[in-house]
Parts: structure tokens; sequence; C-alpha cells
């Protein structure tokens, strides 16, 4: 089977990329997956596309796809506290009255107490745009260094996530916090109040961080804090990329890793950041101070909304970047069956592992606990708990149990790779099969998503998206076969 790299076929790949990965980053944000673990749906799906695509060229190994999926799941930390800055708000969900609110004009106060305190919009919206270039560092280094035409081994990944995290605790404990009081020292501010609010007498916000270093839970406790806290987060991480990147150029002599993986950033930055209006248009304050927003815009503009934009714009620079920059200078026709790591006995330990945890514990986890919130919802069960874990536990065994035996006789008898077949042909089983259990889930599992089919305008979107997406992959599959 020849790669089929026409104009054509790379159009339709985008326009996969896209409304899958709006599709799958709206299913990341529902319960069941979230955070991270949705994260790895996200990352599995896209690698599996780029795969379907453009998976016939060495290197492009089956080991490649779920270590994809973990690398994206590797790189956010968060970002719900801060994404309401553009509108020139600052957060905190803490009912609480005193010292902190004398003198304090705050913006909005919620029915429970919790405050939106005014901030300068502008520096909210460095915020937001240094989040959003934080959102697929390491899955966008991973990509194109899968294109760049260097060799990349596992080691090389291991150093690339190492200088990543080891820069985020340098950044983290030194220049972040001198950045964010240049950047936003209202923000300082206020989490200097709600320390003293809480009793504290700390010299300064970054003296409490670094006495409660990496505590995330601590910071729950004191109002704005957490939003200081996530900011330090999100410069860290930006700065992060840059000494990623400098990996790339420097140690690995590879210039497309480094300015590809950039330029990825750089667009999510700028997309994520211009959507951020569809959760933060509420204030008429900083950008929105006297802008009228229609009635059309505001059924739109909620936060299902945002995370399937989010992931559109993500899923569609990610396959356009690939479809302008692979030609057939980097193509090889043979699909790559051979292991990631020579040792058979270390290849199957790792293929074993990665391969369990991302297809099998991560969907398996969110298939559990929304079938326990379903009962639930329904009044079969009286809570989701422990249903939910224990079916997360039990499902994962035995899909571990019987993975032992398929990927064992595989890689040990055989000699060939976990599946036995192209990494290629792999994809092209997994990618539908991945998406019907998603939709299925989503659609049919814990609040049964089809049941607000009028009240939630994010459920008919990613319904016509289901639509597409299958009209195009089998569009694809025709014309390849054809081909």
């Amino acid at each position: 089977m020849k790669n089929n790299s026409g104009i054509g076929s790379k159009i339709i790949s985008v326009i996969l990329g896209a409304i899958i990965g709006g599709f799958m980053w709206r299913c990341r944000g529902d319960g069941g997956f979230g955070s991270s673990w949705g994260l790895y749906s996200v990352g599995l799906v896209l690698m599996l596309l780029i795969y379907h695509f453009y998976g016939n060229r060495k290197g492009m190994k089956y080991e490649m796809i779920p270590l994809g999926s973990l690398m994206l799941g590797l790189s956010v930390t968060g970002y719900a506290t801060v994404i309401e800055q553009l509108a020139g708000v600052v957060w905190s969900d803490l009912p609480y009255s005193g010292e902190l609110l004398n003198g304090l004009e705050a913006v909005f106060v919620g029915p429970n107490g919790d405050v939106y305190a005014p901030i300068d919009h502008i520096s909210g919206a460095v915020i937001i745009f240094l989040m959003a270039f934080t959102l697929i560092p390491l899955f966008a280094f991973f990509v194109t260094s899968l294109f760049s035409g260097k060799e990349y081994k596992i080691k090389h990944y291991i150093i690339a996530v190492a200088v990543y995290m080891v820069s985020q605790l340098i950044f983290k404990a030194t220049v972040s916090h001198f950045i964010i009081q240049l950047i936003n020292p209202d923000q300082v501010a206020y989490a200097a109040l709600g320390l003293k609010e809480c009793g504290y007498n700390y010299a300064s916000p970054m003296t409490a961080y670094m006495s409660h270093f990496l505590n995330r839970g601590w910071t729950q406790d004191i109002p704005f804090f957490e939003n200081y806290y996530m900011s330090i987060e999100h410069i860290s991480d930006s700065l992060s990329v840059f000494a990623l990147s400098l990996y790339a150029l420097v140690f690995r002599k590879d210039k497309y890793t480094c300015f590809g993986s950039l330029i990825l950033n750089l667009l999510t930055a700028v997309s994520t950041t211009v959507l951020t209006p569809l959760v933060s248009y509420r204030f008429n304050s900083g950008f929105f101070k006297g802008v009228e927003f229609s009635e059309t815009f505001k059924r739109f503009a909620t936060w299902g909304t945002w995370e399937f934009v989010t992931g559109f714009f993500i899923g569609l620079f990610v396959m356009l970047f690939l479809a302008l920059t692979v030609g057939k200078n980097n193509e090889n026709e043979e699909c790559d069956m051979s292991p990631l790591i020579s040792n058979q006995k270390i290849s199957f330990g790792f293929n074993f592992v990665l391969t369990v945890f991302i297809l099998g514990v991560s969907p398996l986890r969110a298939i559990a606990i929304r079938f326990a919130r379903l009962l639930a919802n329904t009044g079969v069960l009286s809570d989701d708990e422990p249903l939910g874990t224990i079916l997360t536990v039990v499902f994962s065994v035995v899909f571990g149990l019987f993975m032992i035996k398929i990927i064992g006789n595989n890689m040990l008898n055989k000699h060939s790779n976990a599946f036995d077949m192209s990494p290629v042909k792999f994809a092209k089983i997994a990618l539908p099969s991945y998406l019907c259990m998603c939709f299925t889930i989503y659609f049919f599992f814990d609040d049964v998503g089809i049941r607000y089919f009028k009240e939630d305008i994010t459920v008919p979107i990613m319904l016509v998206t289901s639509a597409l997406i299958a009209m195009f992959y089998i569009k694809t599959n025709v014309k390849r076969e054809n081909s």
C-alpha cells in the first residue's frame, strides 16, 4: 500500500484533524476523562490520525503511538483558574468577608460569596496567552521529531521530558515570581491580601509559595492564591518550552523540531487567547467593557464550545503543519515494524506497560466512572462510588491479562511488534474503534448527553461533528483503496 500524499488526501487529513481534535478535546473535558486522563485520549486519537496518513516511513514504529499520547498528557498543568482574566477579572471561589473586602471593589460577587476582582485586562491577556502556549509543548516536540529526519531513541525523549520538567522547577523557584510582578502586579497584590485574610504573615506571595512548594492543595484554601500559583505554573511552563526547543536545536542539531514545535505552540496560544471570550464575555469590563453581546453569541458561548474549538484548532494546526512540511523526500513506503528498544524482554515490558496504560486503563477508567454515574443518575445506585473505582480496576486487570498473552506471543514468539501488524494497519483499525467508543460514552453514559440536545448547544455540535468524521474518514479510506 502506497502512502497517498496527494493534495486531496492532505486536505482531508487537515479537515479530519480539526473535527476530530474538537470532538476529542470536548470529550476530554467531560466526566470520566478530565485532566491528563482526557489528554491521553486526545493524544492517542491524533497520533492514530497522523499514522493513518503518514505512517509509512522509517522511525514511525508502533510504540510511538501510545508514547505520543503520553506526551500530551504530561504537558498540561491546568487552566480553568486563570481563564477569565481576559475580561479583566481574577477569580476566587472562596466565600469570605472581612479585611480582604474592605476597599475592594469586586466586579461580581456570586451567590456563594465567590469574588471576581478587577485586574488590568492587558496583563490578564498575557497570562492567558502564556497558559495557551503550554497546552501541547511535549506533544508538539514529539510529533515534529518524528518527521525531522533525525533519529530519536527512547533516551532522547526521556532527556527531553527531563529538560522540560527540571526547567519548570528551576523557573518556579526563581524568575517566574519576578515576571508575574512585572506583568500582573494586581494579581500579586490580591494573593498577598488573601494570605493576610487567612492570618499568614509571609513577607510576600513568593515566600508563601516557596514554603509550600508544588502544593497546589494548600493554595486552594487561600483567597486568590490559587490564581497566583497557576500563573507561576504558566510562566514557568512557557520558559520551559524554550528550554525544550534549545535541547532540540543545540544538542540534537534539529531545526525542524525546534522551530516546528515553537510554531505549533505559538499558533495554539494565539487561537486559544482569541477564543477566550467564549467563557469570559459575561463581565462588562476589560476588553468587553461596553460591548453588547447578541443572544446568538451567548447561546454558543459556553465552556463546552470553548473546549471544542480549542481542540479544533489544535488538531487543525498539527495536521496542517504536517501537510505543508512533510513531503516526498521524507517518505519511506515500507512500514517500520522494528522495535523501539532492541532488547527483546525490555521491549516487551515497555510495550506492555505503555499499551495497557494508554489503550486500556485510560479509556476503561472513563467507561467505568461514567457507567457508575449513569446508574446513580437513574436511581439504580445512591452514589457512583465505589463502583466506578472498582470497575476501573477490574476492567484494567482483565485487559492487562489479555494483553500479556497477545503482546507476549507477538513480541517474544513471533518476534514482531505488539499487535503483529503494520502501524498504519493498526491505526486504521484503532482510530474508528476508539472514536466510536468515545461517541458512545459522550452521548449515552453518565448524564446522557443526547438528552440535552436542545439545552446544550455543544451536544448538536458534537453530533454533527461525529457525522462529518464518519463521512470524511470513509471518503479517505475509499480514496486510498482506489489509489
